[in-house]
C-alpha cells in the first residue's frame, strides 16, 4: 500500500509543479531575461505542489480520491448480463 500511495501523491505532487514549471519554461522562452521569473514560477509550482499533495492525503486520502475521479457512476448501476441478454432477445425477434 505504501507504494500505490506513493505513486498517487507523486502524481497529485507533478500536477502543479509540471503546470508552473511550463509556464515558466514559455515565459523564458519569450525573453531570456525572464530567467529568474521562471526559477521562481518553478518553486511556486514545486511548493504548491507538496501542499496539495499533502492537502489531499491528510484530508480526503490519496486512493480515496483517485478512486472517486476514476469512478464511473453512470455505469455502476447496470448490469452487463441483463443488458446483454435483452440484446438477445431484440435481435432473435
Amino acid at each position: 500500500m505504501f507504494f500505490i500511495n506513493s505513486i498517487f501523491w507523486l502524481w497529485l505532487f507533478f500536477v502543479p509543479t509540471g503546470i508552473f514549471s511550463f509556464l515558466g519554461f514559455l515565459l523564458y522562452e519569450k525573453n531570456n531575461n525572464n530567467l529568474p521569473y521562471s526559477i521562481i514560477l518553478a518553486i511556486a509550482g514545486f511548493i504548491l505542489g507538496i501542499i496539495f499533495a499533502e492537502y489531499v492525503r491528510k484530508n480526503y486520502g490519496l486512493d480515496n480520491f483517485f478512486g472517486r475521479i476514476s469512478a464511473t457512476p453512470d455505469i455502476e448501476d447496470r448490469n452487463i448480463l441483463d443488458d446483454k441478454t435483452k440484446t438477445d432477445e431484440k435481435s432473435a425477434n
